[in-house]
């Protein structure tokens, strides 16, 4: 019973941390943010395969989107510009009308504005200038959307067509986190398997360790009734040798007696 309880606490102890780093690492796909008041839009150009996109909008995804301070505070519009420009050439028109109206020429990508601030290009050291303009900007009484103003004076046909890369950032976290968890299973199980293999191993030493005493006790058993053996075995042999005097003792006294008659 001991035994048994001992294994469920290992178990137990082993799962729960594997349980809380399988919860850490799921991602959900999140919603788009309405624009109420004190919300402020993100617009992002960026062009397909372009790493430091792709950084950027990982960025957004696994860390702008969760951080508490912002994650209600701000939405993000994508506008491809890069491999799709001959399908949305409209997206061009108004990259380059973004950057003339903040006095700005934009050359690469990934461009992107928060209110009158724009940014140009993406690094780690650029996550929490990020996160500060959201909240000057949200909390700004004069907060002004620039590429929105440029997008509602825009006809119908010119209108700049949106799109969304963060899904496919969706299916390799989701793909990610599926492969953790299959590796976390497996090296449970795994350490599962030792440590009841230590805790039986242990337990079969401890009952085995009477036994190897008994026998080692029967080992010496047979020395002391040789040494009984050897004791009656001489005392045969005295005896032997006492009869054997006495029957020459008394053949000497008959051969004597023969003599003198």
């Amino acid at each position: 019973m001991k035994r048994l309880l001992r294994t469920l606490l290992v178990a137990i102890l082993i799962v729960v941390p594997f349980t809380f780093a399988s919860a850490k690492t799921t991602t959900t796909t999140p919603s788009v943010i309405s624009n109420n008041n004190g919300v402020v839009t993100m617009y992002v150009f960026y062009g397909d395969g372009c790493s430091h996109c792709a950084a950027l909008e990982t960025f957004i995804k696994t860390s702008l989107r969760k951080n508490e301070q912002v994650k209600d505070k701000f939405k993000v519009v994508y506008y491809e510009v890069w491999n799709k420009s001959g399908d949305h050439s409209q997206n061009i028109d108004l990259f380059k009308a973004t950057g003339a109206a903040l006095n700005y020429n934009p050359t690469g990508v990934p461009f992107y504005v928060i209110g009158n601030e724009y940014f140009s290009g993406f690094g780690e050291s650029q996550g929490e200038t990020i996160v500060n303009t959201i909240l000057d900007q949200s909390s700004n009484g004069k907060y002004v959307d620039v590429v929105g103003k440029l997008i509602e004076a825009l006809p119908e046909d010119k209108k700049p067509v949106e799109s969304n890369p963060e899904a496919s950032i969706a299916a390799g976290e989701d793909e990610k986190t599926n492969n953790t968890d299959v590796v976390g299973f497996i090296i449970l199980g795994i350490t599962v398997v030792v440590v009841l293999v230590i805790c039986f191993t242990k337990d079969k030493d401890v009952e085995e360790a009477p036994v190897k005493e008994v026998k080692e006790t029967k080992k010496e058993e047979p020395k002391k009734e040789d040494k009984n053996e050897t004791k009656k075995t001489v005392s045969k042999s005295t005896a032997t040798k006492k009869t054997t005097a006495k029957k020459t003792t008394k053949k000497t006294t008959t051969k004597k007696s023969t003599k003198k008659k």
